[in-house]
């Protein structure tokens, strides 16, 4: 049994190790990213995208412009 708590906490750091590797080299891609536009803003980025794909939505069960038919179709969803 102690080799088997030793072989998984051995695994368990080694993942840890992979894990902090990753967020390490993802924030020196964020850095960089920061640098060249220093008002970017991942979350925000995020939040318009968001934004704009339940504007698209709306626009799709409101018919659009070109469709002057009934507005409401409910089989579209916004989410």
């Amino acid at each position: 049994m102690l080799n088997w708590d030793v072989d998984s906490l051995g695994k368990m750091q080694d993942e840890m190790l992979k894990q902090a590797e990753k967020d390490h080299l993802a924030q020196e891609v964020i850095e960089d990213m920061h640098k060249s536009n220093p008002h970017y803003n991942p979350t925000l980025a995020w939040v318009g995208r968001r934004i704009m794909n339940v504007g698209v939505k709306l626009v799709q069960m409101s018919g659009g412009n070109d469709d002057r038919q009934s507005a409401y179709k409910p089989n579209i969803h916004s989410n």
